[in-house]
């Protein structure tokens, strides 16, 4: 018998903004194998991506992989953040992990966002670090790699990802004042990415504290008017040098989604709101945030992890917040092409049109309510074609 060839090795990218991000081929080069690709939420579409000689998966598709996946050239698998770290220490188990570090007190620490990055090296024991050049230039550094064999290291070619630009309309105008105005004393919010989510910080009025999947630049405002109470708790943040400076100052605290996206944490801490938006919302209050008229636009991602806490948090509430329309497309539809986030895990859902408040009333009357946020044109027709079952 001649010798067996090498199984092809599942290489783990860290995931986030300012993740890495290395050319394939220079990683299975240093490893010596054939690779397949496991990726995470990546922002900014990386060149080697368009190539179909690596296999690629993602477990959380962002706007970097989004023609990719489109195309074919990676698979989209939808599971929420929670979750991954399971899959990666189980049927999704890496041979290596790749991470972005730094050198620091004689080793190596992670910089950026945690993400999944240390539950990759946990699972895998073998590490491609690709190296920012000077701890000057790179994001603060962070906690030391697990125990784990370094197999070479690869230098950043670029520097940190351009914070995202904000497009605010006067709809997320409205948004944030309705939504900042449903805020409790003594809150613990988490806001999602995008418009809809900075208005609502924008419009904010009272001190909060911050425990959230990714944190933006808002952040930096909030903690500027005196508004944000003790550390923020973040597993990603995206944002300018003034981002980084609050980690520094330790304004903000960034910890691995084993601890930012669990469920049983989240529940326990009092008064805890998630405010996240959707591309649709069903008549049941069931949320899709993944695919819209039949293109995948994201993945699931910490959207249900948040809304289901905060719908057990005592005093807590779960909150969609969205654009009443998209075009001539209504926002608020019969059934949501996809279920991200079950209706039982949804309060309340505001759009510029007003707050339909789920609690604790029967599916007839959550329709009456949500559709009476809908624009008005498109009113109507959801009243006159839903189809009500018991439940």
């Amino acid at each position: 018998m001649g010798d067996q060839p090498a199984r092809v090795a599942r290489v783990a990218y860290g995931d986030g903004p300012d993740g890495p991000l290395p050319e394939p081929s220079a990683v299975a080069e240093l490893i010596g194998r054939d690779i397949e690709l496991l990726l995470g939420w990546v922002v900014r579409r990386p060149e080697w991506v368009s190539t179909r000689t690596v296999p690629a998966t993602t477990l959380m598709l962002g706007a970097g992989l989004r023609r990719a996946c489109a195309e074919g050239t990676v698979g989209a698998v939808p599971t929420r953040l929670s979750a991954i770290p399971g899959l990666l220490a189980g049927r999704l188990r890496p041979d290596v992990a790749v991470v972005a570090a730094v050198e620091a007190d004689g080793g190596w620490r992670l910089v950026g966002s945690p993400g999944w990055a240390a539950s990759a090296v946990r699972a895998a024991g073998a590490v491609v670090v690709e190296r920012w050049a000077e701890p000057a230039s790179a994001p603060p550094a962070g906690s030391p790699l697990p125990p784990c064999r370094v197999l070479g290291v690869l230098d950043r070619q670029s520097g940190p990802d351009p914070a995202p630009e904000s497009r605010r309309s006067a709809e997320h105008e409205s948004i944030g004042r309705l939504v900042a105005s449903l805020i409790p004393d003594d809150a613990t919010l988490q806001w999602g990415p995008g418009s809809v989510g900075a208005a609502v910080v924008e419009q904010i009025d009272r001190p909060v504290r911050v425990w959230s999947g990714l944190v933006t630049d808002e952040l930096v405002a909030l903690a500027d008017r005196g508004l944000l109470v003790g550390p923020a708790v973040a597993a990603y943040r995206w944002g300018g040098p003034e981002l980084q400076d609050l980690v520094r100052r330790g304004r903000l605290r960034l910890e691995e989604l084993t601890v930012t996206h669990d469920i049983t944490r989240i529940s326990a801490i009092e008064r805890f709101v998630a405010v996240n938006t959707a591309l649709q919302v069903g008549l049941d209050g069931a949320a899709n945030v993944e695919t819209v008229a039949g293109r995948v636009v994201s993945g699931p991602g910490g959207h249900p992890d948040f809304a289901a806490g905060a719908s057990r948090s005592p005093g807590g509430l779960s909150i969609v917040a969205l654009p009443a329309r998209t075009g001539e497309r209504s926002n608020i539809v019969i059934t949501p092409e996809v279920v991200s986030t079950p209706r039982c895990d949804v309060d309340v859902v505001v759009t510029e049109f007003g707050v339909a408040d789920l609690r604790g009333v029967p599916p007839a009357v959550r329709a009456e309510r949500i559709a009476a946020v809908a624009a008005p044109e498109f009113r109507p027709g959801l009243l006159d074609s839903r189809k009500m079952t018991p439940g």
